[in-house]
């Protein structure tokens, strides 16, 4: 796995084993129909908190249906880590930062975003908690708190095993030692030089140079008086007791948010209690600014889809959330749902192989650009479940979406379908007309290219079929190739065969495993961890793109602190990336963007009467916002 840089760089790395393989291994569409469910738990005390925005309201159970159960609920462990565990995370311990619908980071614990000093070298920023932040349990939330998860963080020290027991992978008796706390998300804390309390509420972090994820660091903080103090074994104790939620003692963990960690029935579903002392939301999504409405949250864990929509249209459930799924259409088109999504940061593409003798010519590259039509994919997969949620044309860009500002549409000349000028540009390209109308090439052979993703999710396989009559159009014949799951990336590229040939150039490993691959990235407030799927030194990079003048201008990105000029730099890249132009020249337009893929989020309009704003899957999620929710009268 490669180094990790932030948290959205975080999922684009378990994204290979979460967010795609998992979403993609979700159960088919079922004509089985489950027996009705249980009515949601509802009662009918009035809240009498001083909450202006609950006054009235019943409080009550929210009952939310997934179809993901994690292993366990440690937020940070890449091996174990699902979207449901970062829903937990973001409703019961906050960090310094979220991340808004807009794609944008806001303060949580901090009283407001602090901005960059730059002097003698020295990369340095202010920061300053909310005044009177309280945990669960009564104890001050102090910037104490802050240094201590940094500390366990960054501790080295003896390993255990997810049951806390000593590692001894060599078998002489002596105990591993490295970092205890499992998280790939720990460069942001390398790169800090010192973290320097100066009182309950200020600290100053100085960094050995600017990072520009700088301010998805302490995603979450972590209650200092319920550890050790000393940092290895902290951070021990962390490990362990993230996985159920649990201080050394056994004791369940204080809340820093809206919701604490309750009862746990494993295969069935998790119970999260209200904070009634939470200080509030001040997300620019959020209505309520004081401790949520309801009194607890109940997440039902149902795998089969069909006894989610069940779940949904019996009763049993108010709110719906998830990965897309071409069934849901049924609750997207009843008057007594409302879906509620707003497009995320997870984005679909198609990614060539530079290496492949076909694709290594731009001519062909540009071919597919224009027999490729994602206007076609938006309405016919995502309209009818989402409506006119994501922009009708798809997406031209693959490190900002739309919503942002800084969204640049790059390669508006291929808008297809143009198959005229497609097979003009295989035409120049040295391919004529052969067999049941794909092209061949004298020294290349047939157009023949595989495409492959993780199998079973209806709505990605079939967006392959879609891709695969438009390039039919213009002379392409593209093979459909998956396999089952997180093999896919196993064996296909990200496996080390390809991994190796692609950032040799060829040189090594084995450039001919994959041809077209079908998957989905995960950006963010940060669009500069893509950077590294790009670039031919972060080891990580499938696409064979091997340019050097393209890895140093990232590194300049990276390294520019006016956020702007910062942005500029990126559409660069992905004009690199995405197009011919550019710094990669005929080297670039090896990523093509289809579309943003939002979450599934729908909710039952009859039951509740507010519902609330749920940011992208991937960082943020449905709880986030818990506090604006109201169980109907």
């Amino acid at each position: 796995m490669p180094r990790q840089t932030s948290r959205s760089w975080l999922h684009f790395a378990v994204v290979l084993v979460t967010v795609v393989a998992v979403a993609c291994t979700a159960s088919p569409p079922s004509t089985t129909i489950a027996a009705p469910s249980t009515a949601p738990v509802t009662t009918t005390t009035t809240l009498t908190m001083g909450n202006e925005y609950c006054a009235g309201s019943v409080g009550g159970q929210l009952v939310l249906v997934t179809g993901e159960e994690p292993i366990d609920f440690h937020p940070h462990d890449p091996q174990t880590v699902l979207p449901v565990t970062g829903w937990v995370a973001q409703g019961a311990l906050e960090g310094l930062t979220g991340v808004s619908t807009g794609l944008e980071y806001i303060p949580e614990l901090l009283d407001r975003l602090p901005s960059i000093d730059q002097e003698d070298g020295a990369v340095r920023a202010r920061f300053e908690l909310r005044p009177g932040l309280v945990w669960s349990d009564g104890q001050p939330l102090t910037a104490r708190d802050v240094e201590f998860t940094y500390e366990a963080i960054m501790a080295i020290g003896p390993l255990t095993d997810r049951q806390g027991n000593p590692i001894d992978a060599n078998g002489d008796g002596v105990t591993d030692e490295g970092h205890p706390y499992q998280t790939d998300d720990r460069e942001l804390y390398e790169s800090i030089a010192e973290l320097d309390v100066r009182s309950e509420t200020e600290f100053e972090i100085t960094w050995t140079a600017f990072h520009p994820g700088w301010l998805s660091a302490f995603d979450i903080v972590f209650p200092a008086h319920r550890f050790s103090a000393d940092p290895p074994q902290a951070a021990a104790e962390l490990d362990v007791g993230m996985r159920t939620w649990t201080d050394p003692a056994g004791e369940r963990l204080p809340s820093s948010g809206p919701l604490a960690f309750g009862a746990y029935d494993p295969g069935d579903h998790l119970e999260l209690e209200r904070n009634p002392g939470y200080h509030g939301s001040v997300s620019p999504d959020a209505a309520n600014r004081g401790a949520a409405c309801i009194e607890s949250v109940r997440i039902d864990f149902e795998p089969r889809l069909a006894d989610r929509l069940a779940a949904m249209r019996d009763g049993g459930a108010h709110v719906l959330y998830g990965q897309p799924q071409l069934p849901y259409d049924e609750l997207s088109q009843n008057e007594r749902f409302t879906v509620a999504v707003t497009p995320g940061a997870t984005y679909d593409h198609w990614g060539v192989n530079l290496l492949n003798p076909h694709l290594a010519d731009p001519l062909v590259r540009e071919a597919l650009a224009f027999a490729l039509d994602k206007e076609q994919v938006v309405s016919v997969l995502y309209r009818p479940i989402f409506g006119d949620t994501l922009p009708a044309d798809g997406l031209y860009n693959s490190y900002f979406m739309p919503t942002q500002p800084a969204y640049e549409p790059h390669g508006l000349d291929y808008t297809g379908p143009n198959v005229e000028a497609a097979r003009t540009k295989l035409t120049e390209a040295g391919y004529e007309p052969g067999d049941a109308g794909v092209m061949v090439h004298p020294d290349r052979g047939p157009l023949s290219l595989r495409v492959g993703t993780t199998g079973g999710d209806p709505i990605r396989e079939l967006q392959q079929t879609i891709i695969q009559q438009q390039l039919a159009a213009a002379g392409f014949d593209i093979v459909i190739d998956n396999v089952a799951g997180s093999d896919y990336f196993a064996r296909g590229p990200f496996s080390e065969p390809a991994l190796s040939a692609s950032l040799s150039g060829g040189a090594e490993g084995d450039s001919t495993v994959w041809d077209i691959t079908q998957f989905a990235w995960v950006g963010g407030p940060w669009p500069g961890a893509q950077s590294d799927a790009y670039r031919s030194d972060s080891g990580f990079m499938p696409y064979g793109h091997v340019n050097g003048d393209f890895n140093a201008r990232a590194d300049e990105c990276d390294a520019t602190i006016d956020e702007a000029e910062r942005n500029r730099c990126y559409n660069e890249l992905d004009l690199a990336a995405t197009t011919l132009d550019g710094l990669s020249g005929d080297g670039g337009m090896f990523v093509f963007p289809i579309t943003q893929r939002p979450d599934f989020y729908v909710y039952n309009n009859e039951l509740l009467s507010a519902a609330a704003a749920a940011p992208d899957i991937d960082i943020g999620g449905p709880l986030v916002n818990v506090v604006d929710f109201k169980l109907a009268n």
